[in-house]
Parts: C-alpha cells; structure tokens; sequence
C-alpha cells in the first residue's frame, strides 16, 4: 500500500511544535467537542437559498490569534495586498516591483526549512522517484505557485493569473458574462478577511443542492464548504462592493507551508502517475484524487494552466478539496460528542484475514494536548470482556492496540 501523505502531513503539521492549526465542531449539545483547538469553527445552518444568508454567527467563532503570529502566517498575510480583483486587470508585480517581489522571497524563504516542506521534498524524491536539490524544489514551487501566465482553457485567454492569487487570495469570475468569485480556497485568507469584516458566512453548502438537511460534512471540522458574501478592495484599498460565492471550499487548520505543500505534492504525483480516479483515462479523471484524511474521504482536485495549443502546463491554476463521506465504520465529530473526555475510537479490525487471534486490533486517539495516563482504563466488548490498557498516549496521537484474548474472558471482536 503506497503511503498517505497527506495524513502524514497533516499529523506532522499539528505537532505542537510546527504551525498547523486543531480544529473543532460543536457537539450535539452545543458544546465545543475539543475546547482546547485552535480554531472553533462553527458551521450552523445549510444554505436554504443562493440569496439567503442561513448562518447569523461567524464560521471561525474562536480561533488561537498567537499562531497567526508565527513567521510563516505574517508572511503569507504580506502578500495579500498584492493582487488585483478583477481577473482581467494586470497585477504590478510582473518582476518590477522590488517590494512585492521581495515579499514571495521571504515567503518562501520562511517555508522552504519547515518539517511540513522537507516531508514534501523527501516524498517527491523517494517515493516518487524525482531527482531534485533543494534549490529546484524552491523554483519549481515559486514557479506553480507565483509565476504570472494567461491561460487558454477553452480557448478563452485569460491574462495575468497566478496559482497563488486563484488559490488563496480569490479573484472575479473570468468570464466576463459570470458573476461572482474564483479560487479563494484558503481558510488563513478567510480568517483574515473576517477579521476585517470583509466576508459573511451564508451557510454550510456540501453538494450543492439547497436546504437538503445533509450535514454529514458540517460535522467534519477540517473542511469548510459554504456560501460566502466578500467584499474585494482595489488596489488603493478601497471596496468595490459586495461579491457571492455560494460553494466554495477549504481546508481548515493547515498551516501556510502545509497549504503550499499539498499541492506542489499533487503536481509531482500527477506527472508520475499517481493522482487520478477511476481509469485514469478521462481528462477529468486526471484532475482529481481520493484521499482519505482523519478518517474522512475526500477528493482533491488539481486544476493546472491551459497553454494557448490547449496542452496542459506547469503552473498552478486551482486546488481544492471536496468532501465525499466519512470512511466507511467511522463516525462523525458531532455523534462522537458523546464520548465522555478527551479519548476517542477512530479505527478497528473486527474481521481480519487468516486467524483472529493477535491480528484484531482497535485503535485510539487522544484529542487533547496533554499527555494522558491510561493505567485503569480498558476497551470493553458487547458482552463487558475487558482488554486492560496500561501506557501513555502522547497529545494528538493515535495508539494501535491489539485485541489479545489472552484468556476466555477477554475482549473479542465479533465479525460485524
């Protein structure tokens, strides 16, 4: 089985040390599941209507303002101001701007030495068989990421984009028939524009059907679908009135290096083969793949440049995550809100192949920040045969226990 990386990165992403972000949901009592997350975020009501606003509250109603101090976070925050609404409208910073190009350097210098970007790198290098020096993998990420191109799809030439002002910072629809915003796909720019009260949350918005009551995705707090009113500012700073995005998409948590990581990671899977679904033989079966993160099924899709013959290029023009479903036998945050405490079930093998004994196991995670103690604690069958556990577990880490049946009366897990 090839390694998932984009759990490995996220796990390493939220170590305490690094700058990934914990996130939570509400339970079903209102209650924060974890109050100690980072973020809080508060998905309320699914859109009823593509005019109504259905959320009174805001979506990230907490959130820990000490991490968005950290380095890597007030260098992405500087590059915000660089790039013009309106799609079609030249940026000033086309290599002649001192400043601005100094603020990607520093971004990217800010990144590069992370442990979320050296996991990037070893993975593009050994599982994927890529030869690259550290020097390459900063151009080739500067180069998806911030090189400015017009794009062809369709044959409907669209100047002055970039992977980074589509992705993270959002900008007008490219038609110049359609309404409304691209890209914006960035849960640190959303928090920033709610800080500034540019942007209103309408509503949760998983599969883009109104008012179904279908909140199996608002349950899951490391994504955000919704609808959203912004306020985009010229370049003088300026409003220039309000725009509607009614789905859009992001993860929630990641911190900017994770966030630039993921999909220079899925650019280097793609041109070896390793992002598609299905066949892999459709264009659009090419652009998409299924991961699963935190026992959650999603579908990561990767959108790059269209040159001018209709081929596709080498830069960034969209990524994105979509919800699919929980991993078959998980449950939801919100029907775990009634685990009591801070230590959760998230895994089992009840039916293993070959014999049951030693190769049952159930795994557990502890979602809190301290280390908890598990002397006297025990896993329990439906008949109450105890499987004793004695050892620590670490904050935010998961434990792989084997169900022993040591004796007849211990823990068994039946088939089902």
């Amino acid at each position: 089985m090839s390694r998932n990386i984009y759990q490995e990165l996220w796990d390493l992403d939220i170590q305490p040390e690094n700058n990934g972000c914990t996130v939570t949901a509400r339970g079903p009592d209102g209650q924060w599941l974890n109050p100690n997350a980072d973020i809080k975020l508060d998905e309320q009501n699914e859109l009823s209507s593509s005019s109504a606003d259905d959320a009174p509250n805001p979506l990230m109603a907490k959130f820990n303002a000490d991490k968005l101090q950290g380095a890597t976070y007030l260098s992405l925050k500087a590059l915000m101001n660089n790039y013009v609404f309106n799609a079609r409208q030249s940026e000033d910073h086309l290599g002649d701007n001192a400043v601005e190009d100094a603020e990607i350097e520093t971004f990217l210098d800010e990144i590069q030495n992370t442990p979320v970007m050296r996991m990037a790198f070893d993975y593009i290098n050994g599982d994927l068989g890529e030869n690259i020096d550290t020097a390459e993998f900063r151009a080739v990420t500067k180069r998806l990421w911030f090189d400015v191109y017009t794009n062809h799809y369709n044959n409907n030439p669209v100047p002055f984009c970039s992977g980074f002002e589509h992705i993270v910072v959002g900008e007008s629809k490219s038609n110049p028939n359609a309404r409304g915003i691209g890209g914006y796909h960035s849960w640190t720019k959303y928090l920033f524009d709610q800080e500034s009260g540019r942007v209103d949350f309408n509503g949760y918005n998983y599969d883009n059907k109104l008012n179904r009551l279908a909140p199996e995705g608002a349950s899951v707090p490391h994504v955000a679908t919704v609808s959203l009113t912004y306020t985009p500012l010229d370049m003088d700073g300026q409003p220039m009135g309000r725009k509607r995005k009614n789905l859009g998409g992001f993860f929630v948590g990641p911190s900017p290096e994770f966030q630039i990581a993921m999909p220079v990671v899925a650019y280097y899977e793609s041109i070896n083969d390793q992002f598609f679904v299905g066949s892999g033989n459709t264009s659009r079966e090419r652009t998409e793949k299924e991961v699963e993160i935190h026992d959650v099924v999603y579908r990561l899709v990767l959108y790059m440049e269209t040159r001018q013959d209709q081929t596709r290029g080498d830069r960034l023009r969209s990524f994105f995550p979509k919800f699919v479903r929980l991993k078959s036998g998980t449950r939801s945050e919100l029907e775990q809100g009634s685990i009591q405490g801070s230590i959760a079930i998230v895994a089992m093998l009840a039916n293993p192949t070959g014999p049951e004994e030693g190769n049952e196991w159930v795994e557990i995670e502890n979602r809190s920040d301290e280390i908890i103690n598990l002397d006297g604690f025990r896993l329990v069958d439906h008949k109450n045969r105890p499987e004793p556990l004695s050892m620590n577990i670490e904050p935010r880490q998961r434990l792989h226990i084997t169900v022993s049946r040591s004796t007849p009366t211990s823990m068994q897990l039946t088939n089902s």
